[in-house]
């Protein structure tokens, strides 16, 4: 009787470790597991993080290339912004025509509306203060000479609008960086060109 005693006491302890066991193997599994779900989660954070960047980054890539496409006239690579002085050689070639950046003269011209040629180089500092330069071919038909003095008569500064025989378009509407040219009259145009720009020059100048 006291041995069969004994053995049932022995079983109940060999099943208490056991449960013990199994439920130790249990905790283990659960904590592996739990442990598996927080490197997953976190891995798809960090995927969805690197998505959205990618995406954001995109998204500005295209606005700002669209946002530069929307702008009136076409982009020229700026030159350098060195003065030199009147009858001085020109280091270099200029990347448009007419020029809309590089070497200039220190003094600017009037801001207002001329008969008579200017020097490219006093009105390149124009640009360069952040005005806008409105040139044409001295043959153009004088009509359409006068619609350029009346879309130019309503700015009172930053505009300069003058005759150019060198351009090899009949209009040309400049600013520091920008050039837009044409062979007709197109208020639209021109004034869509002054709006974007005027007052856009590395030096701001009120």
């Amino acid at each position: 009787m006291e041995e069969q005693s004994q053995q049932q006491y022995q079983d109940q302890e060999l099943d208490k470790k056991e449960r013990r066991e199994l439920r130790r193997q249990e905790e283990e599994q659960q904590l592996a597991s739990s442990q598996r779900h927080k490197k997953t989660k976190k891995i798809f954070v960090w995927i969805g993080v690197v998505v959205i960047l990618a995406w954001g980054g995109w998204g500005v890539y295209r606005w700002a290339k669209n946002s530069e496409a929307n702008k009136p006239g076409e982009a020229v690579t700026i030159q350098p912004a060195e003065h030199i002085q009147p009858g001085e050689p020109i280091p270099g070639l200029y990347l448009s025509n007419p020029p809309v950046s590089g070497w200039h003269y220190g003094q600017t011209a009037e801001w207002g509306i001329y008969d008579k040629e200017l020097v490219d180089q006093n009105v390149i500092h124009n640009l360069e203060h952040g005005g806008i330069w409105i040139s044409y071919k001295p043959d153009a038909p004088p009509e359409l000479i006068a619609k350029l003095k009346e879309v130019a008569g309503r700015y009172s500064r930053k505009i300069i609008l003058a005759p150019r025989a060198a351009n090899d378009s009949i209009i040309a509407v400049a600013a520091w960086g920008r050039l837009d040219k044409f062979d007709y009259f197109d208020e639209a145009r021109i004034v869509k060109f002054i709006k974007a720009h005027k007052d856009k020059g590395p030096e701001f100048v009120p």
